[in-house]
C-alpha cells in the first residue's frame, strides 16, 4: 500500500483569535498560580505554574 498524500507543513500566518484567546487564558492562569504558590509557599503550585508557562512559551 503506497502512501503518497501530499502533506503541507507550512505554519499558517493568522493562528486566529481563538489561539490569542487560549495563550491569554493560560498566560493569566500561570499568573494566578504563582501568585498562588508564592502566597501559600506551595512548591507543587509553582512547579506547575512553571511547567504551564513553558507549554505558554513553545507557543
Amino acid at each position: 500500500m503506497l502512501h503518497d498524500q501530499a502533506h503541507d507543513h507550512t505554519a499558517p500566518t493568522d493562528l486566529g483569535s481563538a489561539f490569542r484567546w487560549a495563550v491569554g487564558r493560560n498566560t493569566a492562569y500561570v499568573i494566578v498560580e504563582a501568585a498562588a504558590g508564592v502566597l501559600t509557599g506551595s512548591l507543587a503550585l509553582l512547579a506547575d505554574a512553571a511547567h504551564n508557562l513553558s507549554d505558554v512559551a513553545a507557543c
